[in-house]
């Protein structure tokens, strides 16, 4: 850059000085001109739109880590996917262990719902039901010669794993238990492949009396399920 001085009209070359080095007095040299504006002009459009270039690849790029970290919405987010894994994770457990679970197995627990419900029916009527009654009278008021009948004790009377019905047949004397058993895989009663019940199934207790409820008011009660 080169200018005189409005003074002395010394030549100063270079960066302009607040005063001139010649005669000392302070000068006000104008500011100098871009010699082309319309190239200024230019120059400062394509710098906004190189930035904007840069803005939109970084919004359409991936987003930071430390963004995640601000928004409470990624907390929310990640909760409620580890909620839904952990509800499938048990739900297939327990599907695994049911389907673990043999069918002789499957149907003595069967037969413990029943006798348990036997017993829950001899402690309101007094007896267990009948021959002519048989299960039945679980699910179905026998009529007036059980008045104090206060079933229904299960929801359903399904047969066994192997579609057969469970045999029932009362007591043969005075506080005994009644006959209760599945027939088996061979379908054929009184061979070595029937199965029963505990004996203290027949036994609920007392504990039940006071929150009884009949099966069709439960939500979950003793529903058999093969």
């Amino acid at each position: 850059m080169c200018y005189r001085c409005p003074y002395c009209k010394t030549k100063i070359e270079g960066e302009p000085q607040p005063a001139c080095p010649a005669c000392g007095k302070t000068m006000v040299v104008p500011k100098m001109r871009d010699p082309n504006p319309r190239i200024a002009r230019y120059r400062k459009i394509d710098t906004i739109w190189r930035e904007a270039e840069q803005k939109k690849a970084e919004l359409q790029g991936p987003v930071p880590p430390s963004m995640f970290a601000k928004n409470p919405r990624f907390y929310f987010v990640v909760i409620l996917i580890l909620l839904v894994v952990g509800i499938l994770l048990i739900s297939g457990t327990d599907k695994a262990v049911e389907g673990k679970r043999n069918p002789e197995q499957r149907t003595i627990k069967n037969l413990e719902v029943l006798a348990e419900a036997l017993g829950r029916y001899r402690f309101h009527t007094g007896a267990f039901p009948t021959t002519e009654q048989s299960l039945a009278a679980l699910v179905r008021d026998p009529g007036a010669h059980v008045p104090d009948w206060n079933g229904p004790y299960i929801s359903h009377l399904p047969k066994d794993f192997w579609d057969t019905p469970y045999v029932y047949k009362p007591p043969t004397e005075e506080g005994g238990l009644p006959t209760l058993f599945s027939c088996g895989p061979d379908r054929l009663p009184g061979t070595p492949d029937d199965l029963k019940p505990d004996p203290t199934a027949f036994d609920p207790g007392t504990d039940w009396t006071n929150g009884w409820l009949r099966a069709e008011e439960r939500w979950t009660g003793p529903r058999i399920m093969n």
